[in-house]
């Protein structure tokens, strides 16, 4: 029988969330650049081995999507949290999960620190710092960082799925 594992993707607009499904539920080789707002929510489905799938869900990252984000967090195993690394995309990311701490208690959270090829980009170090939870620097739009995607998704998940080496 196979399990479903829900993922959640949080984040403001324009952070990368929409990139990051299609960089890991795609055989895209080339990525699309030009940012296109998510109208509501977007998912994709990972499958880590015969019998475990994950279930990723995009929360639209525009204000006016934020009255979905709670209900669209039920049932999540994990929360990728993702922000651009620049200081003022960080510090509202850092507003945001403050705002959702009460929805986000019992879910294992990590954050993908996006962008990291743009220059100026803080160091995941850093945004891990202000944030206070796990932080992986990626750059969504780099078909290489596939591999490293699977991985962080997977470390995130650890503790719930048993994956074949």
């Amino acid at each position: 029988m196979t399990q479903y594992v829900k993922v959640s993707l949080m984040g403001s607009g324009y952070a990368g969330k929409s990139t990051l499904i299609k960089l890991l539920t795609d055989g895209t080789k080339k990525l699309e650049t030009n940012y296109r707002p998510t109208p509501g929510m977007d998912c994709g489905t990972i499958t880590l081995d015969d019998s475990t799938k994950v279930s990723l869900v995009e929360m639209g990252g525009q204000s006016h999507f934020e009255f979905m984000w709670a209900d669209l967090l039920k049932g999540s195993k994990l929360v990728v949290v993702v922000t651009e690394s620049t200081p003022k995309a960080v510090l509202k990311t850092r507003q945001l999960l403050h705002k959702y701490k009460d929805h986000l208690q019992n879910v294992d959270l990590i954050a993908v620190a996006n962008k990291q090829d743009l220059p100026g980009a803080m160091k995941p170090e850093s945004v891990q710092d202000l944030l206070g939870i796990p932080t992986f620097g990626m750059v969504a739009i780099d078909p290489k960082e596939r591999i490293n995607g699977y991985k962080m998704i997977v470390s995130g998940l650890r503790d719930l799925v048993q994956v074949a080496a």
